[in-house]
């Protein structure tokens, strides 16, 4: 099952911009998007838990190598997976569509 990511197009007058770019629509399978939410979830938990900076300092680490100023670019990715996250989640949400966890295949029991 894929679902459509709805995007106003460039030049339509319901664009939130008019003129300005606007991302076009994609198919998207449902178990892609319930996969990244669910990691994009997990990998935000991590970073949360990581109370001593361990999981923070290794992000801002890879960031720098890649050539980016470590502080902000770390507080924008951190800040992009909780948001990306939530929105991933909400349109299945809003949908009503439930997938299965990738997580819940290695619960015991």
């Amino acid at each position: 099952m894929s679902f459509t990511v709805p995007a106003a197009g460039q030049d339509e007058p319901g664009a939130v911009v008019p003129g300005a770019w606007q991302d076009p629509e994609i198919s998207v399978p449902v178990s892609v998007i319930g996969d990244a939410a669910e990691l994009m979830a997990l990998v935000a938990e991590l970073v949360d838990s990581s109370r001593d900076g361990v999981v923070r300092a290794r992000i801002e680490a890879l960031l720098e190598a890649k050539g980016a100023e470590p502080g902000p670019a770390a507080d924008w990715m951190i800040t992009s997976i909780r948001r990306l996250a939530r929105e991933a989640d909400s349109i299945l949400a809003c949908e009503g569509i439930s997938c299965d966890r990738g997580l819940a295949r290695y619960w015991g029991g």
